[in-house]
This record gives structure tokens, C-alpha cells and sequence, in this order.
């Protein structure tokens, strides 16, 4: 695999330095964990019953090379978690339709309800996998932990070996319309946490979570993905001059959205991978 240039491994370097930075600012220190055991029982304590199986051990075998995110304040309490896991396919999507990535092994019946349907041209290789994404209520929206901890998790991939794609998904609240659906995925897939595209690739029933659902998924080439951090980076770096890291908030305490306000109306929720 080409490994980064000498401009490229500084821009990630520089970004994970700023990220950290930045939150250290604030109070907020981020920490680097391998066991998915802690992760999921940080969930549970604030009241997550239903987790994404593609992060909890107990229904796949994570690897050396998956990591969360945990990012804690001044008391050193959990405020937000982040995962990201590595995989090798040769089609992402067959390892969407084989249920593989939510609970490792291919699932022994097809289940004929569950149709996968994406404008994204099939990619396989070497693939980052995001989700797991939690904030605490009293650090959404001010923090912007939303979008530090999803290009974090980028970088610190990034320096640990090049990949060939990253990806996430985002899913849609019970019972929201498909138009609005579409509208937070693409705003937050981009805006927020950095991807290249976001397309919808299940509109119907979804075997992870027994229900109809609409899901979005998120890609980015390792070219787009680096480009993502220099984006990100140059920001927050901005924000830090001009002392607007608490002035400017993406969403608000409740997840709706602020900036720009067309793209989710009043009492729409953030939309989370």
C-alpha cells in the first residue's frame, strides 16, 4: 500500500496536535482505548440499552487495529466516545448484505426484507469503519465534540497505517420522513463529521435493529479523508484566534442544528452514526 508523503504525514500529525489541543482549552482530554468492554458498559451507565453490534464485542471479534475514543472533562468523567474499527473486504457492501459487519460471522438465512441500494460505487481494500458516537447532554453542541472526535479518529488511523476508504452510517430517528431523513444525513455526513459523499442504502427493513429504517452511508477516499483534516484543522485553529470556540456552535443542546438554519427545522434532531 503507498504509504503518505511527507506533507501528508504532518497534516495529520498537525491535526491530531490541534484536535487535542483545542479540547484541552475547554477542559476536555482525550484518550486512546483498545478494550470495547469498557466502552460498552460507559454506554450502558448512561442508559444506552440498544448499542451498534458492529462496536460491541459481544457480537463481533474486534482487532488490534480498532480503537475508541473516549473523551473526559476536568473531574475526569466520560463525556463522549467515539469507535472506529479496520477492515479488510473486497466489497464493502456484500459485507453490509452479509450482516458480517454487525455480528462477524455471514448471517445462515438471507432475509429477503433487507435490500441494500447505494449511489456509491462499490469499494473494498482496506476500510475504516466509524460509529459509536455518544456526547453527554451538557457538551453537546458547545464542545463540538461531534466533530473533533470523527476526524480524530481519521487521523490517528491515518498515522497508524494508510487506508484505502473510510466510511460511517447514519441512521435515521423511528418514524421520520424520508425527505428529512436525506436532509441531516447529507448536512451532518459533511458538515460534521467530514465525508466526501453520503448516499441512502436502506430505505426498508433493517436486520440490526428489527425495524424499517433508513439508513445513509458515509465514504471518503484516503485522498478525501486526508483533505477532511486539513479542513478541520485550519477551523479550529481559526476558532482558537478569534476566541469563537464557545460562540460558535454547530448544534445547540439538543442536537438542532444552528448554522445554517434552512438545513433542519426547528425540533429536528441531529442525525447520529
Amino acid at each position: 500500500m503507498t504509504q503518505l508523503t511527507t506533507g501528508q504525514k504532518q497534516l495529520v500529525e498537525t491535526a491530531q496536535r490541534d484536535f487535542r489541543a483545542m479540547l484541552a482549552r475547554n477542559g476536555i482530554a482525550l484518550h486512546v482505548k483498545r478494550d470495547f468492554g469498557e466502552y460498552t458498559a460507559i454506554r450502558r451507565r448512561h442508559g444506552d440499552t440498544h448499542l451498534n453490534q458492529a462496536f460491541d464485542p459481544k457480537h463481533v471479534k474486534l482487532g488490534a487495529d480498532d480503537f475508541w475514543l473516549l473523551a473526559t472533562n476536568a473531574a475526569d468523567e466520560a463525556i463522549a466516545t467515539y469507535c472506529l474499527r479496520r477492515l479488510f473486504v473486497g466489497d464493502f457492501f456484500e459485507c453490509i448484505r452479509s450482516l458480517e459487519l454487525w455480528f462477524c460471522k455471514r448471517s445462515r438465512r438471507a432475509d429477503s426484507r433487507f435490500v441494500v441500494e447505494c449511489g456509491i460505487r462499490a469499494f473494498g481494500g482496506e476500510v475504516v469503519h466509524g460509529g459509536g458516537l455518544w456526547i453527554r447532554d451538557d457538551y453537546r453542541g458547545i464542545s463540538r465534540l461531534a466533530v473533533v472526535l470523527p476526524h480524530f479518529a481519521r487521523a490517528l488511523a491515518l498515522d497508524c497505517r494508510p487506508f484505502d476508504h473510510d466510511s460511517a452510517m447514519i441512521r435515521n430517528d423511528p418514524g421520520e420522513p424520508a425527505e428529512v431523513a436525506a436532509r441531516k444525513a447529507t448536512y451532518m455526513g459533511r458538515r460534521v463529521y467530514g465525508f466526501a459523499r453520503v448516499h441512502r442504502f436502506v430505505d426498508g427493513w433493517f436486520p440490526p435493529e428489527r425495524r424499517k429504517a433508513i439508513m445513509h452511508l458515509c465514504h471518503s477516499t484516503r485522498a478525501e479523508a486526508i483533505a477532511s483534516l486539513f479542513v478541520t484543522s485550519f477551523g479550529c485553529q481559526r476558532l482558537q484566534r478569534s476566541s469563537e470556540l464557545r460562540k460558535l456552535s454547530l448544534v445547540d443542546q439538543y442536537d438542532k442544528s444552528i448554522h445554517p438554519p434552512p438545513v433542519l427545522s426547528q425540533g429536528q434532531q441531529q442525525a447520529r452514526i
